[in-house]
């Protein structure tokens, strides 16, 4: 029969009790941190699928705008925004806007009887105004490309298709 191994300290003497459950903690927190990181990588993976197929990769064409243009376009963003709504609304703003739609919802979610169609267009907010600001920012980010030079959007061009449509997962595999 064998015996089960006993831990020892510097002395010779069995460890105690505490030490033991010091150990397992330690053990239980290195899986915890494992465990999220895993999670970490999962959840980037999921992102990665919910872009549509159809759809330009508009983060690889972000990437390869020169740094100016990247810059002129995020100055732009954050200054006056995209779309017909005039400046871009402050993050507290922005909080409010996301606290009212959420309440909304869970005002929905109790109603009875619950108002299926309803519920659907609150899940959807204002897709009108979803669709215009990105159609601003597509328009912006347009007319950024036409004032680069012609060698300027040739260097682009090699460089996106160098990099290829969603290069973000080959960046986070390794």
């Amino acid at each position: 029969m064998s015996e089960t191994p006993t831990i020892k300290t510097d002395s010779g003497k069995p460890a105690g009790r505490g030490l033991r459950i010091a150990l397992m903690m330690s053990l239980m927190l290195n899986l915890l941190v494992i465990g999220v990181l895993i999670g970490g990588v999962m959840r980037v993976s999921r992102m990665e699928a919910m872009m549509p197929p159809d759809q330009p990769d508009i983060r690889s064409l972000w990437r390869v705008l020169p740094d100016g243009a990247r810059d002129e376009l995020r100055s732009m963003a954050r200054t006056r925004g995209f779309g017909d709504a005039g400046p871009r609304p402050s993050r507290d703003e922005r909080r409010a806007r996301a606290a009212a739609a959420t309440d909304a919802l869970v005002s929905a979610l109790r109603a009875d009887p619950f108002d299926p169609a309803g519920f659907a267009r609150l899940m959807t907010g204002d897709r009108e105004a979803r669709n215009r600001r990105v159609d601003a920012a597509n328009a912006a980010f347009a007319a950024e490309v036409a004032r680069l030079t012609p060698a300027d959007r040739m260097a682009m061009a090699e460089r996106l298709a160098t990099a290829g449509p969603r290069d973000d997962r080959r960046r986070h595999d390794h």
